[in-house]
Formats: structure tokens, C-alpha cells, sequence
């Protein structure tokens, strides 16, 4: 299935992995990669948002990628958010003119993973971070459950947004896009 993605990331610890990834999106025919790759750090904050804003509405899945500084949003001293992470997950949530709701795909790296899970008796626990990922992986609608008249939870489909550990993700991403696409609403 093709699909234009978009890596939202934090350069400071993720330029390597979201490297990596546009790499690996180079190699596949229908995959087309509409993710930020120039430094914009000297422009006006408008001029940035209608850049990654036109490059978000190209795009049908949104990867997130979870390192240890993307974890939790970025607030000011108001304890407003500021942070472009979190602008890009929202304007990818959002419908609105020329623009659907993307797909989210949230990919962990081996560094963040101790920040995002706790052991809890015999299982693991999601941990409650400040993150727009987080509070859409719960978020889905009924009719696109995967099997809606049973209790059990299906990891891949029953959550808008997938978190998937960074090996599992490149090993294969055509599937974890895919079933991203498959939760757009």
C-alpha cells in the first residue's frame, strides 16, 4: 500500500534514528518520506509552522519517534506546551480543510524504553508520560476494534497509535504503516 509518511522527532537525541528511517523509507518504492531535513532554526516560528504544517498534509502516517528527550512535551514556565513535537502530533490528529487525520505510529528507542514501561507484578505497565502518543493509544472507536464484542486487546489494532520498539519497527516497517492506515479515521 503506498503511503507519504511524516517522522516527527527530537533533533537533538533523534537525528540519527529519524535518519535511519528515511533511509530505510528510501529503499521502498511506496513509501514516500515528507519529514523535515533542513535546519530552519534561524527562521520565524510562522514560517517553520507553515513548512511542516504543508508537509503534514501530504503525509497519511505520522511516526513518532520516542527517544529519551521526546518522551514528555516540552512546556514554557505558563505550563503551556511548547514544543513543534507537539504541534505535529496535534496537526496530525487534527481534520480540518485539506487535511485528514493521519495514522500514528509511535516507535520507541532502546534508550527511552526504561522511561516508558514499569514492571508491575508478572506484566508490564505502560507508564503515564505527557505525550500526545500516549493518550491516543487508548483511543479508538468501537466499530474499528478489532473484534469489538470481546474484552481482549489486540496490541496492533486495538489502539489508535501503536507504540512499537525501534528493531521490531525496521525490520518491518511496511506492516506497522499499514496497520496505521488501516486506524486513520
Amino acid at each position: 500500500m503506498a503511503s507519504n509518511v511524516f517522522i516527527s522527532f527530537r533533533y537533538k537525541d533523534g537525528i540519527q534514528y529519524k535518519e535511519e528511517l528515511s533511509k530505510l523509507f528510501d529503499r521502498y518504492e511506496d513509501t514516500v518520506d515528507y519529514s523535515e531535513d533542513e535546519d530552519r532554526s534561524k527562521m520565524s516560528e510562522e514560517t517553520i509552522r507553515k513548512y511542516l504544517y504543508n508537509k503534514l498534509k501530504r503525509s497519511s502516517v505520522t511516526i513518532i519517534l520516542v527517544t529519551p528527550l521526546a518522551v514528555n512535551h516540552q512546556m514554557d514556565w505558563l505550563g503551556r506546551y511548547d514544543d513543534w513535537m507537539y504541534d505535529e502530533i496535534r496537526y496530525s490528529l487534527e481534520e480540518r480543510e485539506n487535511n485528514r487525520t493521519n495514522g500514528l505510529v509511535a516507535v520507541y528507542t532502546p534508550e527511552a524504553k526504561r522511561m516508558l514501561f514499569d514492571s508491575y507484578g508478572s506484566g508490564v505497565v505502560i507508564q503515564n508520560v505527557n505525550n500526545l502518543f500516549r493518550r491516543n493509544m487508548m483511543n479508538i472507536k468501537r466499530e474499528n476494534k478489532k473484534d469489538y464484542s470481546s474484552l481482549f486487546f489486540d496490541e496492533d489494532y486495538d489502539s489508535y497509535c501503536s507504540l512499537v520498539d525501534y528493531c521490531s519497527f525496521t525490520q518491518n516497517p511496511g506492516r506497522y504503516i499499514d496497520i496505521a492506515l488501516k486506524k486513520e479515521i
